[in-house]
């Protein structure tokens, strides 16, 4: 008992010609699907690696441009967006006076391993939290060297603005020329 429906198909004929015709389709819908998935995850991924390898170094490019990221790619994972506001709204927030200032950098610092452990938790990564600030790196000749650079612009932008005289030193010629005198053509 074959019946058969319209233009002489039967329904097993209906339902190959759909699976021919939309096999393909499907294929490709799963994929872009999944390609988008995977994108969206490496994008976050790469935010979380930025900030982990600069933690130690926060006035680094990379880890300002990550961080300003960060409610971008994870637009939607609450944990994180209240972690990142709660950094952010530290970040914004004026220097307190010298006595202050300990407990003001501990805050920062335990706020942004509180944003590294939620963006980590996120993407499926199991941290320890006291690892996350304790096993990090930072050179001490990068910060000097950083302070050194800071200073030199400091200096450097007083002498260009008018506030601090180029300091000169007369210097005394040469007793002598070092250099053997030029060779004679012609003789």
């Amino acid at each position: 008992m074959q019946d058969t429906l319209a233009f002489g198909l039967r329904w097993i004929d209906i339902i190959t010609v759909a699976a021919i015709v939309l096999g393909p389709i499907l294929a490709v819908l799963v994929d872009k699907i999944r390609q988008s998935w995977t994108d969206h995850k490496s994008r976050k991924l790469s935010v979380f690696r930025s900030l982990m390898r600069t933690r130690r170094v926060r006035l680094d490019p990379e880890h300002v441009g990550a961080l300003n990221l960060v409610d971008l790619e994870f637009y939607g994972r609450s944990r994180v967006i209240a972690a990142f506001s709660s950094y952010m709204n530290h970040l914004s927030s004026p220097m307190p006076s010298e006595e202050g200032q300990d407990r003001f950098f501990e805050q920062r610092d335990d706020l942004l391993v509180q944003l590294l452990y939620e963006m980590g938790r996120d993407l499926g990564f199991h941290y320890d939290k006291r690892d996350l600030a304790k096993h990090a790196y930072g050179p001490t000749g990068w910060f000097n060297e950083q302070d050194l650079q800071r200073q030199n612009m400091g200096c450097l932008n007083d002498i260009l603005a008018g506030r601090r005289a180029l300091p000169v030193t007369p210097m005394q010629p040469p007793a002598a020329n070092p250099f053997p005198p030029a060779p004679t053509l012609g003789g």
